[in-house]
């Protein structure tokens, strides 16, 4: 669960504040591409796949978005070191929006990372992917 904070008026009027601690895997937004065909995310805690640990997840459009046919997931290492995970075909993302796919994808990567971040980068999410 990513992080919420709410902040509200109570009828006294004082102030309720909540917070709840971020997730254990979590991935941040570290760079995206200007025409929008690649992602890469920092993560929380590294995935360790046959011994490497992978600090960055890739999501790269095959072509510009809104006309991919398919995306692909990469992971990367601290080394430099990148290990294929997945495709996946517009066939299955349906009516998803770029952003609604990146905060499906990463749960769905590894042990499951959810985004905290976007790094103030725009993704759009508006039409579909």
């Amino acid at each position: 669960m990513p992080v919420v904070r709410e902040i509200a008026l109570k009828k006294d009027e004082s102030l309720l504040v909540t917070w709840m601690a971020e997730p254990a895997r979590y991935a941040r937004l570290q760079t995206a591409a200007a025409n929008y065909s690649k992602y890469v995310f920092a993560l929380n805690i590294p995935h360790i796949v046959s011994g490497i640990e992978y600090t960055q997840v890739e999501i790269k459009f095959d072509d510009v978005p809104y006309y991919a046919t398919n995306y692909e997931v990469t992971g990367i290492s601290a080394t430099g070191a990148r290990r294929f995970f997945r495709g996946i075909g517009r066939s299955f993302w349906g009516g998803r929006t770029i952003k609604g796919l990146l905060v499906w994808e990463l749960p769905q990567f590894g042990a499951g990372y959810d985004i905290v971040d976007w790094g103030g980068i725009a993704v759009p999410d508006d039409r579909p992917a």
